[in-house]
This record gives structure tokens, sequence and C-alpha cells, in this order.
């Protein structure tokens, strides 16, 4: 009797062996067929990949303009979503988005010709300065500088002309594209399944990861930009430079360009502060501008953006630095979205085993 059932136990041991060994084997064949079937899908991934950087090199305008269209929707959303789930006021939400529009509109329409005027005005009292007692000579030389710098101006306003038609392009298809980004987004994510091959449930899986890692960085910088942005203005304000709240707007705008934004809108800021206090205003704006700068890099910005990119900052720069170099205009906007695609694309598709955590 006892040997019967030690016979019938060992057979249901065996029995159990059996079942969990080939639960194994399917499971390693499922696993082998399904990265099989993304291995596949890896190189379409790539192929989007590569003609998107493609379009970034020959339309430049076109690839910029869509990118800078979502980056504004998500700005103009920040708002909108705070204040809807705070208040639960529609109405208010609204206005908050109206808000934030007409910002935008009044910095752009009053940046140009202040910027142009004050610029015109330092040329002019480079070009008329007549210190007493100094030689003939220096004179001459600064009589020279004037000139050359007149000429730069014009040189540079020749090319800004060449590139209005480019411009005026890229600001139809940025308002259009606004306009009907849900329509787009809606339409892509009913057929993100069509890019996929064999695993079309795992591409849309990386690509909703892809879209909300950019979605979530730029969520992140419109806090960050928006203090560096208020610091920045305040301290406009307290040095009496000229249209310091669309220089503020400038600085938010460009807060969304790491290394790269900071030197395009501190250009005008000297200019104007130089025509304002001469090199006292230079010194007080170098001043400002590195404080909220490494107040930025130091304080605020790192744990804002901590659980957004995990991209070191040389890495960040090194890549906004090649992406411009290779791209020009459109390689700032797009280098920080490149560089979130390739971690991404790293985590599903080479290491497939770590994409099943997110």
């Amino acid at each position: 009797m006892e040997k019967k059932s030690k016979n019938s136990s060992d057979n249901a041991n065996a029995r159990r062996s059996n079942a969990r060994s080939i639960s194994e084997n399917v499971a390693v064949n499922a696993r082998d067929t399904s990265k099989g079937g993304r291995k596949k899908d890896r190189w379409l991934v790539l192929v989007y990949f590569g003609v998107f950087l493609f379009l970034s090199h020959q339309v430049a305008y076109v690839i910029g303009a869509i990118v800078l269209a979502f980056y504004f929707s998500v700005i103009l959303d920040v708002p909108y979503e705070y204040l809807l789930k705070k208040t639960k006021q529609k109405w208010l939400a609204v206005m908050s988005y109206i808000l934030v529009v007409v910002l935008f509109v009044y910095a752009v329409i009053s940046f140009f010709p202040t910027v142009i005027s004050e610029v015109q005005s330092l040329f002019s009292q480079i070009q008329n300065v007549n210190i007493i007692g100094l030689p003939e000579w220096v004179q001459n030389i600064l009589e020279q500088l004037g000139d050359n710098l007149s000429n730069i101006v014009v040189s540079l306003m020749n090319q800004v002309i060449t590139f209005v038609p480019s411009l005026v392009t890229m600001v139809m298809l940025l308002v259009a594209t606004m306009i009907g980004l849900e329509s787009i987004k809606s339409y892509i994510g009913k057929r993100l399944d069509l890019l996929f091959v064999e695993d079309p449930a795992f591409g849309r899986q990386f690509a909703i990861k892809l879209f909300l890692d950019v979605r979530r960085y730029v969520r992140g910088q419109v806090l960050v930009s928006f203090i560096s942005a208020t610091l920045t203005t305040i301290g406009l304000f307290v040095l009496n430079i000229p249209s310091a709240l669309t220089l503020g707007v400038l600085t938010f705008v460009t807060g969304f360009f790491p290394y790269i934004g900071i030197i395009i809108a501190s250009i005008p800021i000297y200019l104007l502060g130089f025509s304002v206090g001469g090199l006292n205003g230079i010194i007080w704006i170098t001043v400002l501008l590195v404080g909220v700068n490494q107040s930025e890099t130091w304080l605020y910005g790192p744990k804002i953006q901590s659980d957004n990119l995990k991209i070191h900052w040389f890495i960040i720069m090194a890549s906004i630095l090649i992406f411009v170099g290779i791209f020009g205009f459109s390689g700032v906007i797009i280098a920080l979205p490149v560089l979130l695609f390739i971690r991404d694309f790293w985590k599903f598709y080479v290491k497939p085993d770590g994409a099943s955590s997110h």
C-alpha cells in the first residue's frame, strides 16, 4: 500500500516536472518569437528615425515648426490644466490660455522694433563719439569702427530679409499645426499599429512612452523657464532696461533650448543694457544673467527636471552643439527629443527585457 502511494506520488511529481518544463519551453519559444518580431520592428523604427533626421536637415523650417507647435501646445496646456484642476472653472482656464497667447504675440510685435531702435541709437553714439584730447588717429579708428558695425548690421538685415519667405512659411505652418494638433494626434494615435509589422502592441507602447517623455520634459521646462524668466524680468526692471517684459518673455521661450537659449536671449539684453548704462550696465547685466543661470543650473533646474531627463548635462550640451552644426536652426529644437528617442529605443528594442517595467 505504501509502495503504491509512493509510486503515485512520484508519478505526480514527474507530471508536474514535465508540465513545468513544457511551460518553460513555451515561454522561451514565445519570447524568442517576440524578439524576432521586435527585431523587424526595430529596423522599421530606425528607418522612421532616419527619415525624420533627413527631413530635419532638408526642410528644417517645416520640422522645426511642427516640433515648436508641439512645444507651444504643451506650454499652453500647463496653466489651462492647472487652473481647471484647482478651480473647476473652465472660463478661468480658457482665460489663462488666451493670456499666454496674447503675451507671446505682444513679445513678438514689440521685440524687433525695440531692439532695432536701440541698436541704431547705439551705433549712432559710436559714430558720433568725440572725446576731447584723443589723437586724430584714435578718432579715425572709432569712426571706422562705427562704420564697420553699421555695415555688419546692414549685412545681417539683408540675410534676415532673405530668410523672410522661409520664416513666413514656418509661422504659417506653426499656426496651422497648433490649430489642428489635437486632430493630428488623434489621427496618428488611431493608426500607430500600422507602423509596426509583427508586434504592434509593443510598438505602440514604445511610441506612447517616447511621446510622454518629451511631453514630460516640456512641462518640467515650463516651470524652470518661468522661474528664470521671472527673476530675469525683475532684474531688468530694477536696472531700468527698456522692454523688460518683452525680454523676459524672450528668456522664457529660449529657456526651452538649453545652453543655446541663454546665448540667444543675452544678445539683445546686453545691447539694451549697454545703450542705457554703458560699461556699468554690461557689468550688472552679467551679474544678473550669471546669477539666474547658475541658480537654474544648481538649484531649481535639476530638482524639477531630475525625474524627466536623467541624462548627463555634458551629453545634453554636446548633443545640442553637434545637432546645431549639422542641422542648423532645427538642431536646437530636435536635439533633446532625439536624445530621449535614443534612450527609449535602447530600453525597448536593444534591451527588451527591461522594457516590461515601463
